[in-house]
């Protein structure tokens, strides 16, 4: 099994996951909720409840799973693009240039 992120260098979301799920859950009810209406109006709204409901609980279950250190571990190793915060590369950021 991988070795989870030691804790200095774990991103917020791995020290604070229940926050990292609760900003995730927020920004899905905004996405959400011009869709919401026009759902009900075709589906019904005990239909579009549970429907959002759903999606709700999967993200926030998503996002908490994606801020586990073992997860984020895992995707360092496999997947670097996808972790919260992937390898600085030397020399291709502007703060590992000189000043002219």
């Amino acid at each position: 099994m991988m070795a989870p992120v030691p804790t200095e260098e774990q991103p917020t979301q791995c020290s604070h996951p229940a926050r990292s799920a609760g900003r995730s859950t927020v920004a899905t009810i905004v996405a959400l909720a011009p869709v919401v209406p026009i759902l009900a109006d075709t589906l019904g709204t005990t239909t579009v409840t549970v429907l959002v409901f759903a999606v709700l609980l999967g993200n926030a279950g998503v996002s908490r799973l994606l801020a586990s250190p073992v997860v984020e571990a895992a995707l360092r190793h496999y997947v670097p693009i996808l972790a919260a915060a992937p390898p600085a590369v030397p020399g291709r950021h502007r703060r590992d240039t000189p000043a002219a």
